[in-house]
């Protein structure tokens, strides 16, 4: 089937808003110039929160998008995206010791948290990549595998993957690990190499040993031996998430040439059946593994990954993808983008289909980025392989 015209014109305009107007205003307004380093958020009117507390893993996402924008020539992010990792590494990295990334800083860049998260790790990896690719930098190569280092051998568990942080916490959660997984993609593409890769495969095992049930529903939370947790608590499963790892699978394949496709669609009829509200038709925050509803609420990322995860089914072939990422981006711009101050989106629904926000969070950037660069690269090869079809 052809790509509809309708989601060209769409990605054409979610690709101008980009690159237009949301690169530009959080280039801008989310840069603190007197303090240095991103704002984690704005208010409502688009001005900056200068009291919030900033999570490490909000810095190394926008260091990770001005990056990737500076790759892809969609704007001048080089001289942000390393002024921002001179801020992380300043502020963040512990000096001394066994190293590692603190979990928040303080507007005036001290530490309000010296707790290292799993998931702050992963997100500097990711940012350390793609700072390596606009700068060649071999200091930055080098704080890579001292992180790795770090993660490996402190936060690393007998039972497979990774503890949640140091200190260490329950439950153990799939999320970080996924994040893990997706910076040892970047790893690879920044660095080469198949070290990389083998991680990835070593956390797709995981995926398949303990996470992923038969009927394509995807565990969230795990005791110690990645048991599920007693109760409602071992039973959540989150859409967003599962769409998220359809596309990720898709690039873990593209890169290692390890097929994926049995667990990438078992995970995407699961969340397509059950992952959308009959009220409100967006992708829903969580629901049971049974595809009962858990919290109806709504977030801009989980229709991000909804729009990912459609655009590779629809190139793998899967009738009626392109019609439903047509959807999902037709939801993401007409009610968390058009509504919102320009360059900014409305993060948040509850489960009634009203906004529920009182700020515009830094991090969710990211899921934008991805998204749009995704879509265009999609949509780029499918018109090729249209042409080459008509020909």
């Amino acid at each position: 089937m052809a790509t509809p015209m309708a989601l060209i014109k769409s990605a054409a305009q979610f690709s101008g808003w980009m690159r237009n107007a949301a690169l530009p205003v959080w280039a801008k307004t989310g840069w603190d110039d007197q303090r240095g380093g991103f704002h984690e958020r704005l208010n409502l009117d688009s001005t900056p929160d200068l009291d919030a507390v900033r999570r490490v893993r909000t810095q190394a996402r926008q260091i990770y998008v001005y990056a990737h924008a500076h790759v892809l020539d969609w704007f001048d992010g080089k001289a942000l995206a390393l002024n921002g990792l001179d801020y992380l590494v300043g502020k963040a990295w512990r000096m001394g010791g066994a190293g590692g990334w603190v979990m928040k800083l303080n507007p005036d860049g001290s530490v309000a948290d010296k707790t290292c998260d799993l998931y702050e790790q992963a997100f500097a990896l990711l940012a350390l990549a793609h700072a390596y690719r606009i700068s060649g930098d071999a200091q930055i190569k080098t704080l890579a595998g001292d992180t790795l280092a770090f993660i490996d051998e402190t936060l690393g568990h007998t039972s497979g993957g990774w503890r949640e942080a140091e200190p260490d916490r329950q439950p153990r959660r799939q999320n970080p690990h996924m994040h893990m997984f997706e910076a040892s993609l970047a790893l690879h593409q920044a660095f080469g190499g198949q070290e990389h890769l083998a991680r990835a495969g070593n956390i797709l095992k995981l995926m398949r040993n303990h996470w992923l049930c038969p009927t394509g529903a995807l565990l969230e939370d795990f005791r110690a031996d990645w048991s599920p947790l007693a109760g409602a608590d071992g039973r959540k499963t989150e859409p967003g998430h599962q769409f998220e790892w359809v596309w990720l699978l898709d690039r873990y394949t593209a890169l290692s040439g390890n097929e994926t496709g049995p667990e990438a669609s078992s995970l995407y009829t699961f969340a397509k059946t059950y992952g959308s509200s009959p009220a409100t038709g967006l992708i829903v925050a969580a629901v049971r593994d049974d595809g009962v509803l858990v919290d109806g609420s709504a977030r801009t990322w989980q229709q991000t990954e909804h729009l990912k995860a459609a655009l590779v089914q629809a190139q793998r072939g899967r009738s009626g993808e392109w019609d439903n990422a047509q959807d999902a981006l037709h939801q993401l711009l007409t009610k968390f983008l058009k509504p919102a101050p320009s360059g900014c989106w409305i993060d948040a629904y509850d489960a009634a289909g009203n906004p529920a926000v009182t700020n515009i969070t830094a991090s969710t950037l990211y899921h934008l980025m991805v998204a749009a660069v995704e879509t265009g690269r999609i949509l780029n090869q499918q018109g090729k392989a249209e042409l080459r079809t008509i020909k």
